[in-house]
């Protein structure tokens, strides 16, 4: 595909197209370029709204002409596994929280996975808490959030929506999402026909992606999920619940 051309574009016009938007080696800060398009966009914005309000934690390949809206625990290793394995060039590559330029990335195919709220939380707790200190709570604190229903009473108190400060492996994924401008919603319950029909979309081989980082129970790792269990988590998660489906 090519990148489309409007000359009378005032963007265009400015310098600022959507292949100026690229992220340093280390994949995850824009490159000095994008950061000054994005401040110049910025002090228009409220006006001109040609900057999404928010931002998203976003994938972009500009030759394969697709912006991925990335959801912490739904499958993003797997997806990057692949890309990596068909040398898919990503321009924009692991960036947090930025907001992009709606009308510049019109024409680019837009898509995002999601998962049932009750497992992806299930499996962030694994991760993250079981697993990992990746939260840096002290040893007595830590030993409370093994038990998931201690975990789940934190997490209630934190605002999901929020991601300047809620963590994104527990924000909600209609947050992490820009619901106005996405093409596609894939579902990590029926993954391989949903992320064929993306590969088939943007041109890449819809080999069977390799799962990648998923982390299985070991024995007395899987938590047994009570009704208040179910209960809060669908207190916290309302909004994807309703919005998804499930």
């Amino acid at each position: 595909m090519r990148p489309r051309e409007n000359p009378q574009d005032p963007l265009a016009e400015e310098g600022i197209t959507a292949e100026l938007f690229q992220t340093e080696a280390d994949r995850v800060r824009p490159t000095t370029e994008t950061r000054q398009a994005l401040r110049q966009l910025a002090r228009r914005s409220a006006r001109s709204g040609r900057l999404s309000p928010l931002g998203y934690n976003l994938t972009i390949s500009h030759r394969r002409r697709f912006v991925w809206f990335r959801v912490a625990k739904v499958g993003t290793r797997t997806i990057l596994g692949h890309f990596a394995r068909y040398d898919v060039p990503l321009d924009v590559n692991h960036a947090m929280r930025m907001r992009y330029p709606t009308e510049l990335f019109e024409d680019y195919f837009k898509f995002a996975f999601v998962r049932h709220p009750l497992g992806r939380f299930v499996s962030a707790w694994r991760n993250k808490v079981v697993n990992n200190n990746y939260f840096g709570f002290d040893e007595a604190t830590l030993q409370r959030m093994r038990q998931i229903e201690n975990f789940a009473d934190w997490t209630a108190q934190q605002d999901l929506s929020d991601l300047a400060n809620a963590d994104h492996h527990l924000a909600l994924q209609s947050r992490l999402i820009d619901l106005t401008q996405v093409d596609y919603l894939g579902r990590l319950e029926t993954f391989d026909e949903d992320f064929a029909a993306v590969c088939e979309r943007i041109d890449v081989p819809a080999s069977p992606a390799d799962p990648r980082n998923q982390s299985r129970p070991v024995a007395g790792e899987q938590p047994q999920i009570s009704a208040d269990l179910e209960d809060l988590v669908a207190r916290i998660y309302r909004r994807d619940f309703q919005i998804f489906g499930y």
